[in-house]
């Protein structure tokens, strides 16, 4: 026997939307109020002077302040400097039998007497005295390159000197002035620089040579 279909005239009761829900319990903590609340308390706080409100004003006192610029103290320490390296040179030229090649000699003249003009200019823009030409301590390759040497230790001797005149009396050179002195004895520390690296390695490797040969 074939059953009949429900009855097509009688029609559930219509819900609203949400009523379904009712009956339903919400974890503790899941619910959307919830959520909204954490949200809140993870955002930064952008009120004036609250905890973690960054103002245009705030980054810029974080940021490092710019350098001071020259002065004369860093200029005695350039001076310094250049002239320790030196003084490692004239040890160095002074090795006993030292041979070195065509292209190192090139290169050796070439910063030295680079570092020299550099030196030079930087006493004329300070007002320092010019040294005179140093005796000649020998002769042969090696001797003029100690003469270069003890060249560049006079030209850093005035310097120094009128540095510390300058320091002492209390006057005051233009910014660009200090800039230009700052900058040509920067040029002649990178010179003496390369030079005293490129000395010592070249006295390092005929030591080792020397050292096989016996």
């Amino acid at each position: 026997m074939t059953s009949r279909p429900d009855d097509v005239t009688k029609m559930d009761p219509v819900r609203r939307i949400g009523d379904e829900q009712k009956g339903v319990t919400q974890p503790p903590g899941k619910g959307f109020e919830s959520y909204m609340e954490k949200a809140g308390e993870q955002m930064p706080t952008q009120g004036p002077g609250k905890p973690g409100a960054l103002s245009p004003f705030d980054l810029a006192q974080a940021q490092s302040p710019l350098s001071t610029g020259p002065t004369f103290d860093s200029l005695l320490s350039q001076v310094k400097s250049s002239q320790t390296m030196l003084g490692d040179m004239n040890n160095d030229l002074n090795t006993k039998n030292l041979k070195l090649k065509q292209s190192q000699r090139s290169v050796l003249r070439g910063k030295l007497n680079n570092a020299n003009n550099y030196l030079k200019a930087a006493n004329a823009k300070m007002g320092a005295e010019t040294p005179a030409a140093p005796q000649a301590t020998g002769g042969g390759i090696m001797g003029k390159f100690l003469n270069y040497v003890a060249d560049g230790q006079s030209n850093l001797a005035a310097a120094q000197q009128q540095l510390m005149n300058l320091k002492g009396k209390g006057d005051a050179l233009k910014p660009a002035d200090f800039l230009a002195i700052q900058v040509k004895l920067a040029h002649a520390q990178q010179e003496i620089e390369y030079a005293s690296i490129m000395l010592s390695k070249a006295v390092d490797d005929f030591k080792t040579l020397m050292n096989i040969q016996l």
